[in-house]
């Protein structure tokens, strides 16, 4: 009674499906949500995104209503564990589509509509107004935060990371190293994805542009400080 079904596919066919399961009917949904991830059978997250951004307008009004009150050092300890914690969560796995690289690659409505949101709330922290017309760069530096896209790239490069510690199966081994059998090639002892899936090529990306101490290193501070100094020279 408590299973779930998912039919991924492009177009919805005109009668739903259902198959039978130890005397339970279980029929065919359009999303479900799982460890608080909704998964569309389309494989889109406009719907997941929605309901994050749904989320953190109330926690952003919240904040709002504590910044009377409290002094910058406090809000921004809010913010993380209100705001920032539910921006973090599980963005390589929504997030992975829509890695901007450079500031030519286009901007996504769905990510942009998160980082309206973390505006918004170091705007509050920081007693500033939109009429201020202060950079979000500027805010992003002062406050020491990662925008929504180098979050979305941090989570990935980490993921990645821990994956290769712990010998996690199919992430773990994703990348493999670049050989040519003959020559010595610029590329080598640079890595290439084995899935043309989107986590896996912004993985590959975003490893081969990594220090070699935070590919080498074991310790979870080493690589944190290193994946978000990578991520920062990413655009906002």
């Amino acid at each position: 009674s408590k299973t779930a079904l998912l039919i991924f596919r492009q177009r919805r066919e005109r009668d739903t499906f259902t198959i039978k399961l130890q005397g339970e009917d279980i029929k065919e949904s359009e999303e479900e949500k799982l460890l608080g991830v909704v998964v569309q059978n389309d494989l889109k997250w406009d719907h997941h995104v929605g309901k994050i951004v749904s989320e953190l307008n109330y926690s952003l009004h919240v904040l709002s209503r504590l910044s009377g009150h409290l002094g910058r050092k406090e809000l921004k300890i809010i913010a993380e564990g209100i705001i920032m914690s539910r921006v973090r969560y599980c963005t390589s796995v929504w997030g992975s589509d829509f890695v901007r690289f450079g500031n030519s690659d286009p901007r996504h409505s769905l990510v942009q509509k998160v980082q309206s949101v973390q505006n918004q709330a170091m705007r509050t922290i920081l007693r500033k107004k939109k009429s201020d017309h202060v950079r979000i760069s500027d805010m992003l530096s002062e406050l020491g935060m990662l925008s929504v896209n180098q979050t979305i790239a941090f989570n990935i490069i980490m993921d990645v990371w821990k994956a290769r510690q712990f010998n996690v199966p199919v992430i773990g081994t994703l990348l493999r190293k670049r050989h040519h059998p003959t020559k010595t090639l610029r590329s080598e002892g640079k890595e290439t994805a084995d899935s043309t899936e989107s986590f896996a090529k912004a993985a590959e990306k975003l490893w081969n542009s990594a220090s070699e101490r935070l590919r080498m290193t074991n310790l979870v501070v080493v690589a944190k400080k290193e994946a978000k100094e990578l991520a920062q020279t990413l655009p906002i």
